[in-house]
């Protein structure tokens, strides 16, 4: 079996060099890497005969595997799993920490029982841990289940393969493990991975006939409350203001739904792809239907800094940013739990609509591209900025823009962080001046937060239904600021962000090439915001793949075909109201066929083409793609504007400059095309836009990749023309 061993640079080294600076520390020279000295040779062991053969550690945990089951009706062993060919990463906890945990959760139910039983404790607090003796053997077959799949992940991965954040394939319960890097000897530079902020790995990376075992010194013990539960178990250690808000406002009661289940769908079924040859992998039907959340959460000391103390001072701030000057409806003072009232404006704005990592997550940066990781495919590493955009919980969906700044900038402490509300030109124009207060607001990293605020004891971020991640400043949705600032640009949008189900099922921005599925059946009613208008319409989606600009390129690898005599619908994300350009981002193929496009029920334009050049006399008129090195070779520089002027009076842009794939950039692609859809007056709330198959051809494509939604003053602004990233 082979695994990744892309080695993951900078990472180590830009972690120590913060720790060495809060420390006060001044380092000639680091050189920060994993300890492996306590590395485990590979012997051809399964990861069942390495527990086994080294029982003495390990009984413990073996006892557990035994009796836990796994699959659908609980048939199948994972012992036995782990003892057959595959590619699993176990997290194997050695006998003291698992004796550790027991006497731990069984010593926390006798007090909660004891606190609800003398009145100490509210009944909606009481959480019962399922362990109801110190006794191992006393466990019952579900517990030890829930505790075995907490341990293993269906994929092998190395330490070398991680980037801080979490793993990017959950564990078999569904749930992620986050892991972040301590320093332990800031001399030397070696560092240790720390596990849902509790548990250490001790012993990295033994690799055996079916996986990689990482010995670990205490149980992983995900939070099984809910998204506002979990919050509020921290309400006293730094998040009193917050969540006192949160459930103020009755937004707690919105974020508590954890799943779907419709009838109509045959969760995990798998279904042939019609229109690929025989013996072409199946595709699967999402196995969950998860609904999760983020909540960028304000810590006190921050509050404090905008002299905020208590509950009235942040009502207050709440009024001034969305009472009477707020763009979009009569506000509510009196009731904190009407939509528009400015206390609940101010918190749902700090709601997202999914679970986000803070690696993998909240932009594409972990992701392995058909063997390229992210980094070298995407562009990152040749100075070009990550980003995505989500909606909120606010009004129509305000959306933040997430970014990850690669470049220098005019702010250089946010390089490589996680930024909402990144500022146009590198954080130097603001239209209102206190605005600069409340944007490039970071996300704070698990670790540095701890030190921030001299949290001893584990801090869980993820819940049952999403994901807490502390901030270093208040959001605020401003219309003129966002509109005129940070969404005043080519609002580039991967198009399988806009599905909040495709991250929080564990579909999208995951490592699925090559693995068992590498592609999923999107069936109707799965997506909320889409429709099928014809049962014959067959949504896939496809994992990040490999590509090259003479044959297939995707922007961020990944992308959805649609086949059969398909008519689907999809709503675009909210945009401030204002006129926009809207374009398909996507990839020209022999395969794909022609649909007549309609926006808000419409008909918007000519029939969409997505042939190439050699199949459609149509993409080769308006297409007619060159390389701007070839166009730079024949007639100069200033031929490639003229270049792109003139195909964009066809319909047709190249792809960005920005994105790379094994050979060069998507501008190079010779079939990687942007198709202006057309100019459209979008008002704040909901547009659909619909594509219905024009060809007899059943077996004709359409597919997504990206989508783009431009404001027509950045189109026509003399002074400052679109650029070709």
């Amino acid at each position: 079996m082979s695994f990744n061993r892309n080695i993951f640079k900078n990472i180590l080294g830009a972690f120590a060099a913060l720790t060495f600076c809060l420390s006060g520390f001044v380092a000639q020279s680091c050189t920060d890497e994993i300890d492996k000295s306590s590395r485990y040779t590979f012997t051809g062991e399964t990861v069942v005969d390495y527990l086994e053969n080294r029982s003495d550690s390990f009984s413990n945990f073996l006892y557990i595997l035994d009796r836990a089951t796994i699959g659908r009706n609980g048939q199948g062993n994972i012992k036995h799993l782990l003892s057959t060919y595959g590619a699993y990463t176990c997290f194997a906890p050695m006998n003291a920490a698992v004796e550790q945990y027991v006497k731990e959760q069984y010593e926390k139910w006798v007090a909660d029982c004891e606190a609800l039983a003398n009145g100490t404790m509210d009944s909606v607090d009481f959480h019962d841990t399922g362990i109801h003796s110190p006794e191992l053997t006393d466990l019952t077959d579900e517990k030890c289940s829930e505790i075995a799949k907490n341990h293993v992940i269906e994929k092998g991965y190395l330490t070398v393969d991680l980037s801080e954040g979490a793993f990017p394939e959950p564990n078999l319960n569904d749930r992620y493990i986050t892991l972040y890097w301590v320093v332990t000897d800031s001399v030397a530079g070696t560092v240790r991975i720390k596990l849902n902020d509790s548990s250490f790995i001790v012993n990295s990376d033994n690799e055996v006939e079916n996986g990689v075992i990482q010995v670990i010194d205490r149980v992983l013990s995900p939070s099984n409350a809910l998204l506002p539960d979990l919050l509020k178990t921290y309400q006293d250690k730094g998040f009193s203001l917050f969540t006192g808000a949160l459930f103020k406002t009755g937004i707690e009661s919105r974020i508590r739904k954890v799943k779907i289940d419709d009838p109509n769908i045959e969760y995990g079924a798998l279904k042939n792809r019609e229109w690929q040859a025989d013996g072409a992998k199946p595709a699967l039907i999402p196995e969950t239907h998860y609904v999760k959340y983020t909540i960028l959460a304000i810590p006190d000391i921050v509050f404090n800094q905008y002299g905020i103390f208590e509950e009235k001072d942040l009502i207050d701030f709440a009024n001034k940013w969305y009472g009477d000057t707020y763009h979009e409806g009569t506000p509510n003072y009196n009731d904190f739990t009407s939509p528009d009232n400015p206390l609940y404006r101010l918190l749902a704005y700090h709601v997202v609509d999914r679970q986000l990592q803070y690696s993998g997550g909240f932009v594409m940066d972990n992701i392995k591209v058909g063997g390229y990781d992210s980094e070298t495919a995407g562009g990152a590493n040749k100075g070009f900025d990550r980003y995505e955009y989500y909606e909120t919980l606010l009004g129509n969906g305000k959306p933040i823009k997430v970014t990850k700044p690669y470049s220098e900038s005019a702010i250089p402490e946010l390089t490589n962080q996680i930024v909402a509300n990144y500022a146009q030109d590198k954080g130097a124009r603001f239209f209102n001046p206190e605005m600069r207060q409340h944007m490039n607001v970071r996300v704070i990293p698990v670790a540095e937060f701890k030190e921030m605020m001299g949290f001893e004891e584990d801090f869980k971020q993820e819940a049952l239904n999403g994901m807490i991640h502390p901030i270093d400043k208040i959001l605020v949705y401003n219309n003129d600021e966002m509109k005129g600032n940070i969404l005043n640009e080519r609002m580039r949008w991967n198009f399988m962000a806009f599905f909040p189900e495709l991250m929080n099922n564990g579909i999208r921005q995951t490592q699925g090439y090559g693995t068992k599925w590498e592609y999923y059946r999107i069936p109707d009613g799965y997506c909320e915001r889409i429709k099928f208008n014809s049962s014959q319409s067959n949504m896939y989606y496809l994992y990040p793949h490999w590509g090259n600009g003479s044959s297939w390129a995707d922007y961020q690898g990944d992308e959805i075909i649609t086949a059969a005599n398909y008519d689907f619908e999809y709503r675009i994300p909210h945009v401030p109201a204002g006129t926009y350009e809207l374009r398909l981002g996507t990839c020209l193929c022999d395969t794909r066929g022609v649909a007549q496009a309609y926006v808000d029920g419409k008909v918007a334009g000519i029939p969409v083409d997505l042939r190439t050049e050699s199949g459609s006399v149509l993409v080769a008129q308006r297409f007619a793609f060159v390389k701007d090195s070839e166009i730079i070779k024949a007639e100069g520089e200033e031929a490639v504007e003229e270049d792109d002027k003139a195909r964009r009076a066809r319909g047709f842009m190249k792809g960005p400059a920005s994105w790379f794939v094994s050979d060069g950039s998507l501008r190079d692609g010779l079939n990687s095309a942007r198709i202006i859809l057309g100019t459209f007056q979008l008002t704040e709330g909901d547009h659909w836009i619909r594509f219905k198959s024009v060809m007899e051809n059943p077996a004709a494509e359409f597919m997504h990749n990206y989508f783009e939604i431009v404001p027509r003053g950045i189109i026509t602004d003399p002074a400052k023309p679109e650029d070709k990233y």
